[in-house]
């Protein structure tokens, strides 16, 4: 019964939170014999996170009414969720000891004749190419802030929770492949065999600089710059089309960004997309159910009191919520 009682008070966001801050610990503590330096200060700051969050999830329990969990939640989880790709990503290099490298070259030249896509457009590479799609992986942050900024402020209760419930979850996904399939992606796994060297102007040295200063390549699969932007592309098709397709080709531009620069794997795009589409269809449902039984057992349907009232949620359909919930 008290599980149940927190299955119904904690909300969707903060399990995945914890059980992806969780696993880090686990892993951390599991490997500390392996004498790598880095796993101490990463199991300190990973502890530290969680116990933080935990406070923060017991008090936005206590004060579920209160109108600063509406904006507390999806601030904190951005946060935390911004600060583990670096720590995540060490976390997999010192943890493991092993690369997953060769095997995604290996997916990526069976997909594509038995060569790297990343050879086979060497021949096409110039200063200028390179420039142009250093500005589009770049723009990925400006993209996704945009969208946090738009589907915190810009939606109503259910659909803004249901946003974030799958925009953390796609995150949470990809960063498990970062700890249990460390990799530094083709750039780095093949910098000896290319014949053309990537060079460029101020984006691309903008990434060589934030690379270096986050510790060089450390998350590739799955791509978050794929599963990230095919997520938030995907949500706003559903729910403001209009938006959502002038995002299409920004999506399509970052996708090959990834792979002119030499970053990604197209296997890493293809597992992202498929975890972004699979978060996009099962958050929402999730924080749905999630509603639905609190409103059942007399708890605010959504924290801070904003609905109270679910006059909608019996109309799911594919994900989407017909009309906006009533206040509280």
């Amino acid at each position: 019964m008290r599980f149940r009682g927190l299955q119904l008070e904690i909300h969707p966001i903060d399990w995945v939170i914890v059980g992806l801050l969780l696993v880090a610990v686990v892993v951390g503590a599991a490997r500390l014999r392996s004498q790598q330096p880095e796993l101490y200060p990463l199991l300190t700051q990973h502890l530290s996170v969680l116990a933080g969050f935990l406070a923060f999830a017991a008090a936005a329990i206590r004060w579920q009414r209160s109108w600063w969990v509406i904006y507390a939640r999806p601030v904190i989880a951005a946060a935390i969720i911004y600060s583990l790709y670096t720590s995540l990503g060490l976390l997999g290099m010192s943890a493991m000891g092993y690369r997953a490298d060769a095997a995604l070259s290996r997916i990526d030249a069976a997909l594509f004749g038995g060569t790297d896509p990343t050879f086979l457009i060497e021949h096409w590479i110039t200063p200028a190419r390179v420039e142009l799609f250093a500005f589009f992986y770049v723009l990925f942050l400006a993209y996704v802030n945009l969208s946090l900024v738009l589907g915190a402020l810009g939606r109503p209760p259910l659909e803004r929770d249901q946003f974030f419930t799958g925009w953390v979850s796609t995150y949470a996904f990809c960063y498990l492949g970062y700890i249990f399939l460390p990799a530094h992606g083709p750039g780095v796994f093949h910098a000896a065999a290319y014949h053309v060297p990537l060079m460029g102007g101020y984006f691309y040295q903008l990434i060589l600089r934030t690379t270096a200063a986050t510790g060089g390549e450390l998350g590739v699969f799955p791509s978050l710059h794929g599963g990230a932007s095919v997520y938030l592309c995907n949500f706003d098709l559903g729910t403001n089309r209009l938006r959502g397709l002038t995002y299409v080709p920004i999506v399509i531009l970052i996708f090959m960004a990834t792979v002119v620069l030499r970053i990604h794997y197209v296997i890493d795009l293809i597992v992202g997309t498929a975890v972004a589409l699979t978060c996009r269809r099962i958050g929402p449902r999730v924080l749905g159910r999630w509603a639905r039984l609190r409103h059942a057992e007399g708890l605010p349907a959504l924290p801070g009191g904003e609905a109270d009232v679910l006059p909608a949620l019996s109309n799911i359909r594919g994900g989407r919520v017909t009309s906006v919930l009533s206040a509280y």
